[in-house]
């Protein structure tokens, strides 16, 4: 019997739904990140978040947040976008993941990253806080692949690590192809 390909999407809501519902699973991307010393006083706005796209359904609170950023001519996306609070420090938090399964980078995605997470910080009302961090979540190959680009998010996880957590990335790694390298 042929089990169903992953795709990303299927990848990103796993990965969001995780973080929802598994305390150890959210300290643990935490821990990835800047915000390591508050993982276990932090907690993820998850009915809030989707409160906050009313036209949205609720079980899309992570999904596509879409931002038109001037500075970078166009419309942006996040794959998944994750809202805390730390209420020991009064921080309100947004980390925003790029999840890759089988393809790379396009041009200009992870450069976008930051200037997006900037944006948000400064414009984005529904979602008010104080601070951000960029994450990037793909294969072994695909980050390795990426060069420097992968070096533009504020933490990298692989593919591999999440795997521990959610069985269906570890089967997306048997799936998942490599990029090409760059200048092949």
């Amino acid at each position: 019997m042929q089990t169903q390909r992953l795709s990303e999407d299927d990848l990103c809501r796993a990965f969001a739904e995780k973080v929802a519902d598994s305390e150890d699973f959210k300290n643990w991307i935490l821990s990835r990140t800047k915000f390591a010393a508050g993982r276990f006083s932090s907690r993820l706005l998850k009915q809030e978040q989707a409160l906050a796209r009313p036209r949205v359904l609720p079980d899309r609170w992570w999904r596509h947040w879409f931002w038109r950023i001037t500075e970078l001519e166009k419309e942006h996306e996040t794959d998944v976008l994750l809202w805390f609070a730390d209420d020991a420090e009064g921080l309100r938090f947004v980390l925003h993941v790029e999840l890759k399964l089988g393809s790379k980078l396009t041009a200009g995605q992870a450069a976008s990253y930051a200037p997006r997470a900037r944006h948000v910080l400064k414009y984005e009302k529904r979602l008010p806080h104080q601070d951000f961090a960029t994450v990037f979540i793909a294969p072994t190959k695909t980050i390795l692949a990426s060069g420097a680009d992968s070096d533009l998010f504020d933490a990298v996880i692989s593919l591999e690590e999440v795997g521990v957590f959610i069985q269906d990335f570890a089967r997306a790694t048997t799936q998942a192809t490599p990029p090409a390298t760059k200048g092949a």
